[in-house]
């Protein structure tokens, strides 16, 4: 008995077909299901789970013939479904260029902030570790470290 399977979009997939036909349940078994039973696709044996079937394909799954067709307005959805992939991928574009925005705005801003601790920095002649340390070579204000250290033995 032929079975006529209507598809809204361009082509589906042997594990589509195979998932719409409760044949498996889920698309993680299609490999396993190929490997054990042989699926034929327009007289010739197929066990690859993505092969796209197009209109007037053929398949044959466990004795049941499926036939492959165009839905009646399935012209005008592909054209829908074209029209949302061009839009997402103009956002998609958008999301790059605004990042690489970002990007260099964070750049601009690290430097100015790094030149303006460096100004900070030599006005208050600190080394470059950081605010309040001594130069090399000048005493500190009192001993640093543990009172070990500093007690007269």
């Amino acid at each position: 008995m032929t079975k006529t399977i209507e598809i809204t979009t361009e082509y589906i997939t042997l594990t589509q077909l195979l998932k719409e036909e409760n044949i498996i349940s889920s698309g993680g078994q299609a490999k396993y299901y190929l490997m054990d039973y042989p699926v034929q696709l327009n007289g010739e044996l197929e066990n690859r789970r993505g092969k796209k079937l197009y209109d007037h394909d053929e398949v044959i799954v466990a004795g049941e013939t499926y036939l492959i067709a165009l839905a009646d307005d399935a012209e005008a959805l592909i054209a829908q479904a074209q029209q949302t992939k061009d839009a997402r991928a103009l956002a998609a574009k958008k999301t790059v260029r605004d990042d690489r925005i970002k990007a260099q705005k964070a750049a601009v801003a690290k430097a100015r902030k790094e030149a303006r601790f460096a100004e900070l920095r030599k006005q208050s002649r600190t080394r470059a570790g950081g605010f309040g340390r001594s130069k090399p070579g000048q005493r500190g204000n009192g001993p640093k470290g543990p009172a070990s250290w500093n007690s007269p033995r």
